[in-house]
């Protein structure tokens, strides 16, 4: 049985006892903006009888990040801007949160390219499967922002902080089986096959002990160093308040968003 709610941006879907959400602006590349991550959240704190929690993308999008041109809208007026960017920032933060929290395990699954901070919802998850179409680009250097959604918060505890930080500084695309091979996603699969990939991780996770699964999460967040993700989290946050503040940042946004429009014209990809 399949019981399917619509709640603006996001679809929550419920299949037995496997609660889905998709991120639902396919036509913006799913970016995230408040009211987004706000309708996220409720989903996330409706999910504590689930057996599992599955995120998605819908289209071909998983998450672009960041709605940079919302961003842009309100860069003109340094109050609202700061209004919309706590929303933002501090919204995807409580997501990430209640993710980490949840006493079920939790699958992304990667349909399409993952950009900014929306790497987030792939790293708290539990497990992920990316499309070997998907690719993980950081964009913060192109765009002069901070990094958030655990960039600096959860991604070193994957891949070490040197690595990370070059990353980020040189902007570099990772495909799908790079991805695999850094170990920031569990496995891929052609885009046809992305849901028996899925029925073939619960089928794994259905006879195992959630219990087990969410207290090793919760064990692992906490000797990841001395201050607590939650912490880690809030300094990404206050950061991105920070950087996003700067002249050289909405000129950056500007470009970005021209360079967009341009390749959407001619149908490619920024």
């Amino acid at each position: 049985m399949t019981a399917s709610t619509g709640q603006s941006e996001i679809l929550v879907t419920r299949e037995a006892d496997v609660l889905r959400l998709t991120l639902n602006r396919p036509g913006r590349g799913n970016s995230l903006t408040p009211g987004l991550l706000a309708a996220l959240s409720e989903a996330l704190a409706g999910a504590d009888n689930a057996r599992a929690v599955v995120i998605t993308g819908a289209g071909t999008s998983f998450s672009s990040g960041g709605d940079v041109a919302a961003i842009r809208q309100n860069s003109d007026n340094p109050d609202r801007l700061r209004t919309y960017c706590e929303a933002l920032v501090g919204g995807l933060n409580q997501a990430l949160l209640q993710i980490r929290a949840l006493p079920c395990p939790v699958i992304a699954v990667v349909n399409g390219p993952v950009t900014g901070g929306s790497l987030g919802l792939m790293l708290a998850a539990d497990l992920s499967v990316m499309a070997r179409t998907a690719f993980i680009q950081p964009y913060y250097a192109k765009m002069g922002f901070a990094p958030d959604g655990g960039w600096t918060a959860l991604l070193p505890d994957r891949i070490g902080r040197a690595r990370t930080a070059g990353w980020i500084a040189l902007d570099t695309r990772v495909s799908a089986e790079e991805a695999l091979e850094m170990g920031l996603t569990d496995r891929i699969a052609d885009a046809a096959a992305l849901e028996a990939t899925l029925a073939e991780m619960l089928g794994d996770l259905e006879a195992h002990d959630a219990s087990v699964i969410a207290a090793s999460r919760q064990l692992l967040d906490r000797q990841a160093g001395p201050a607590g993700l939650a912490d880690r989290l809030e300094a990404e946050r206050l950061a991105f308040l920070a950087q996003i503040a700067r002249p050289e940042t909405r000129v950056r946004m500007d470009r970005f968003l021209n360079t967009s429009r341009a390749a959407r014209a001619v149908g490619a990809r920024p």
